[in-house]
């Protein structure tokens, strides 16, 4: 297997990078930023048409998209049985696309801290708010009495939603009132590949 993330770990590579080291897979990394100028070159652009980290080569398959990366990786390299990333179960593996696409629709437009919306994220404040208490509001109520969204283990799904709920963006968050979302999230961020990719990865 011959894998390469590119990406620096301050952008959404970080959470493709927590994915490749829950799975132990062995990787090389190439922390190109957002506006690296390597991005436009013809040779990234065969890789990438829209020129954007993260994305990924694995023998030679190029995906971009972190959360759709998550679930390649999860589905090819997952090892089987109860603690596996990507159930085997079709109702919990669709569990896991429905809660991977609801973070990006529903959560990630309103959390997200790009340098480049700061204008924008101003402007919609006001609106932004009235959106996290929602979502917050759903994904608590889904986690009363349980610790995983889409199984009895942790799994991509997990992960990719955590991942829009990073630290980063959850310090701006108020999640007194949802103690179960703020439980669950501490849950996956003291896993252990959790813990070693930030510190692998921070300063």
């Amino acid at each position: 297997m011959t894998l390469t993330i590119y990406g620096s770990p301050r952008s959404r590579t970080m959470r493709v990078l927590w994915a490749a080291a829950e799975l132990k897979l062995e990787y090389e990394h190439v922390p190109l930023a957002f506006d690296d100028a390597a991005l436009k070159t013809p040779d990234f652009l065969r890789v990438n048409p829209a020129g954007a980290v993260p994305t990924i080569v694995d023998d030679g398959f190029a995906l971009s998209e972190s959360l759709a990366i998550n679930l390649y990786l999860a589905k090819k390299y997952s090892s089987v049985g109860a603690e596996a990333l990507y159930p085997s179960d079709s109702g919990e593996e669709a569990d896991v696309w429905r809660w991977t696409l609801w973070a990006q629709g529903h959560l990630e437009p309103w959390v997200q801290q790009d340098a480049l919306l700061a204008e924008l994220r101003r402007a919609t404040w006001p609106h932004a708010q009235e959106a996290i208490k929602t979502a917050l509001g759903v994904l608590d109520r889904v986690l009363t009495g349980k610790n995983w969204l889409a199984s009895r283990s942790f799994t991509v799904g997990d992960l990719n939603v955590a991942s829009v709920l990073s630290p980063s963006r959850a310090r701006h968050l108020n999640l007194v009132p949802y103690r179960h979302v703020s439980d669950w999230l501490k849950r996956c961020y003291d896993r252990p590949a959790a813990v070693a990719t930030r510190h692998r990865f921070s300063g």
